[in-house]
């Protein structure tokens, strides 16, 4: 960059960032397209300063497939131009747009490639402490707890490091979350209380500063209500306001103060506006998090048929990516509405629920289980229980199972249990369905693995 001749769009530039930090998208955007016309020359790294700096402002309006785009171009340019740190740097946004969009597995393939970049000159430079940062958020999501710890003390450790405040608050956020999840609440506590040390500017809009909201929520998981009331008054939150994305995360820390303090009706309102705007703008990410706290609201307010239709939808999106602790961190409210929708699937009331994969439910059973919140369905006697397993087999399914193992075809069965071959078949279907195969092969290696077989 020729500073010179660039000083217009360098200044531009800047303007943009503090109305970006500030949550001013019109500001903002003008500014970074300003600063995009007018620089002086076609120099693809000032171009791609440029392009970055107008994707992390359009980044507010909440229309996120384009920023996505416009991130991986920029990726592109300082890649061609070998800049590999500054890639490393644009992957530290874009795996926040795709978590947004419900990409977890994209997100995290982001964050591995910021750290390859950033191993190819040094590991323990600043871009792969946020990719550790944000890797570790990611991570936990998908309950994959030890993984995200690694992540996460490593994010804390590169980020005190180099003064990096951003990717500090994130990755201690995480830590918290962590902590919290492996039953150490005042661990949790004071991970969470330097996270909000780490950027105590309140004029930094919600989006870019998570600490303040993630405090407040997890105050709330922990039955501090005051402290989370505290948090959206001094914000100025209301029921009746127009939530816009930047500050999508403070609205839903106030939907979950207002069930908490026996207001659902008017959580509901505030949780349709967020539904509707992030439907609008294909945020799925956002739509599995407000449809989880419409499920509630919608129990809370005694409509169980809405609370299950709900649930059943933020499970369908949740499923592909793997979504776990945005269930299971809403404690026992979310366990008791996750094990109803289970046993509504299991006696065919609730429609919605089949579009929901066994395998997934399976794992998030698992992860309730893991977290002290049983959500099995009650079992007949003799049934049989094994972790990965949603339902339980009954006695008979596992001796179809174990005649399986054995290669008995249908016929052979159905002489040995001394009942039809079309009773074996529904048999099959069902051991099929709990397992989440599709075919005996994969039957007795699901057992298998699940030590139902030996």
């Amino acid at each position: 960059m020729r500073l010179a001749e660039d000083l217009p769009s360098v200044i531009a530039m800047y303007r943009a960032n503090f109305a970006r930090i500030r949550g001013d998208a019109g500001p903002a955007t003008r500014f970074a397209h300003r600063a995009r016309a007018e620089l002086a020359g076609d120099d693809p790294l000032t171009r791609a300063v440029a392009e970055w700096n107008l994707a992390q402002a359009d980044l507010l309006g909440g229309r996120l497939e384009g920023v996505e785009h416009a991130l991986r171009r920029v990726m592109a340019a300082y890649r061609a131009a070998g800049a590999p740190l500054p890639a490393a740097g644009v992957c530290y946004d874009l795996a926040q747009v795709q978590h947004a969009l419900g990409r977890l597995g994209a997100a995290i393939t982001t964050c591995r490639e910021a750290l390859e970049l950033a191993a190819a000159v040094d590991p323990d430079l600043s871009p792969a402490g946020a990719a550790h940062a944000r890797l570790a958020e990611l991570l936990h999501e998908r309950d994959e707890l030890d993984a995200a710890l690694d992540h996460a003390t490593r994010g804390v450790e590169l980020s005190r490091q180099h003064g990096f405040a951003w990717p500090l608050a994130v990755a201690l956020a995480a830590l918290a979350w962590i902590r919290q999840a492996r039953g150490d609440p005042d661990g949790a506590r004071a991970a969470m209380a330097e996270a909000e040390r780490a950027l105590p500017d309140p004029r930094l809009v919600d989006l870019f500063n998570p600490a303040p909201a993630q405090a407040a929520r997890l105050a709330l998981a922990q039955g501090r209500v005051e402290d989370a009331d505290r948090f959206v008054r001094d914000r100025g939150l209301e029921p009746e306001d127009e939530p816009g994305y930047p500050r999508e995360r403070e609205y839903l820390v106030l939907a979950r103060v207002l069930l908490a303090q026996q207001a659902p009706q008017q959580a509901l309102g505030l949780l349709e506006r967020l539904h509707n705007l992030a439907v609008d703008q294909g945020r799925t990410g956002s739509v599995i998090q407000v449809r989880t706290l419409q499920a509630l609201a919608r129990s809370a307010s005694g409509d169980h048929a809405g609370a299950l239709e709900a649930l059943a939808e933020a499970l369908t999106l949740g499923a592909p990516e793997g979504w776990l602790r945005v269930f299971v961190d809403e404690g026992p409210p979310m366990a008791t509405l996750v094990r109803e929708l289970l046993v509504g699937r299991r006696q065919q009331q609730v429609a919605a629920a089949d579009a929901v994969p066994r395998e997934y439910l399976a794992r998030l059973a698992e992860a309730f289980q893991q977290a002290g919140l049983p959500i099995r369905p009650p079992t007949s006697r003799g049934g049989v229980v094994a972790a990965g397993l949603v339902e339980p087999l009954t006695a008979r399914e596992l001796e179809v199972l174990q005649l399986l193992a054995a290669g008995a075809p249908n016929r052979a069965i159905a002489e040995r249990l001394v009942v039809t071959p079309e009773t074996v078949k529904k048999h099959l279907s069902h051991v099929f369905d709990k397992l989440g195969v599709a075919n005996r092969t994969e039957a007795v290696a699901r057992a298998r693995e699940l030590g139902l077989l030996p």
